[in-house]
């Protein structure tokens, strides 16, 4: 019997090109090992900075009050480094943070000095108002940061933050593309998520009650709500009758608190926005007397707290005859 030995293989050219592919998926999913743990990585210390988050509004919700630097890093955090294993960043409104805390601390306030500004690019930038705090990781740029600026063009030099009196800057940027990681609170979304019960500082009243001349009298009270009640104070700007007086009466025969403050074309920016220090404190705004000459009488009122809110309301007071 004849036996068959012509056996087929590769040739040197057919194994050469496999060889060739098989170096090429192998560096391909080399390149991609890198950018995945990267992801992996960002994804992870995202988690870790919502949890520091809601830890901070835990904490923040029983002791009425932010945690200063200090605090964040040696109590509250749940996670004081990130997947890179550096310290996160923790920025926060000190006026937050206070010794003997009261419940107006974080309840009491409508606004915060802190802005959060996020550039992507040199066309793209995002602008968050108001904010509570913010957590922030380097990511990978540990040696090419992006520029992270507090309060004026100075990077902030992390390894010298002051642990005690927090940040008092009007602006935080962050520049990318390829810069920190970031996570924020604004001021509205913790006193939410902290039971704060108070509103925003308002008026009550949306109109006020005719008046007669005569001489039975008048009497209207104007009431505010919201904000730091215990320190109310109010100002009235209205249009200076003819002749006018040192304190003209906005409305004939009739009493306003003062001191009050008019606009005319002869007084520019005499007005109660640039006088602020001045107005009158009480818990209520109160006119009172006998109006004397009928006509409809219009005027702007506006009530502070100690906490730098402000509200307004226009009112109209009509004197029949």
């Amino acid at each position: 019997m004849r036996m068959n030995n012509n056996h087929n293989g590769f040739s040197l050219v057919e194994l050469s090109i496999v060889l060739v592919i098989i170096g090429l998926l192998v560096g391909l999913g080399s390149s991609m090992i890198g950018p995945m743990m990267n992801f992996t990585k960002v994804r992870e210390t995202r988690d870790m900075m919502d949890a520091n988050l809601q830890a901070v509004i835990s904490w923040a919700s029983s002791n009425n009050k932010l945690p200063n630097v200090a605090g964040f890093t040696t109590t509250v955090a749940k996670h004081a480094k990130d997947t890179w294993n550096r310290d996160f960043i923790y920025l926060y409104d000190g006026n937050l943070y206070k010794a003997a805390p009261t419940k107006d601390t974080i309840c009491g306030r409508r606004s915060t000095i802190l802005t959060l500004e996020t550039t992507d690019n040199a066309t793209t930038t995002s602008t968050v108002s108001n904010v509570a705090f913010a957590v922030l990781s380097d990511a990978d740029n540990a040696t090419l940061k992006s520029t992270l600026i507090v309060n004026g063009p100075t990077e902030l030099d992390f390894t010298s933050r002051d642990a005690t009196s927090g940040y008092t800057s009007s602006k935080i940027t962050v520049k990318g593309p390829n810069g920190y990681l970031v996570r924020w609170v604004t001021l509205d979304e913790l006193r939410s998520k902290i039971g704060c019960q108070g509103a925003p500082l308002k008026i009550l009243n949306n109109e006020l009650p005719f008046g007669s001349k005569s001489t039975s009298g008048y009497s209207a009270t104007i009431t505010a709500d919201g904000g730091v009640p215990s320190s109310y104070k109010w100002c009235i700007e209205a249009a200076a009758i003819s002749p006018a007086l040192t304190i003209p009466p906005i409305i004939p025969g009739l009493t306003f608190q003062t001191p009050l403050y008019w606009t005319t074309p002869t007084t520019p920016g005499n007005n109660c926005s640039e006088t602020v220090n001045t107005w009158v404190s009480g818990s209520t705004l109160t006119i009172s007397g006998n109006p004397t000459t009928p006509g409809s009488y219009s005027f702007t009122v506006y009530v502070g707290d100690s906490d730098s809110n402000t509200a307004q309301k226009s009112f109209v007071i009509t004197v029949n005859p």
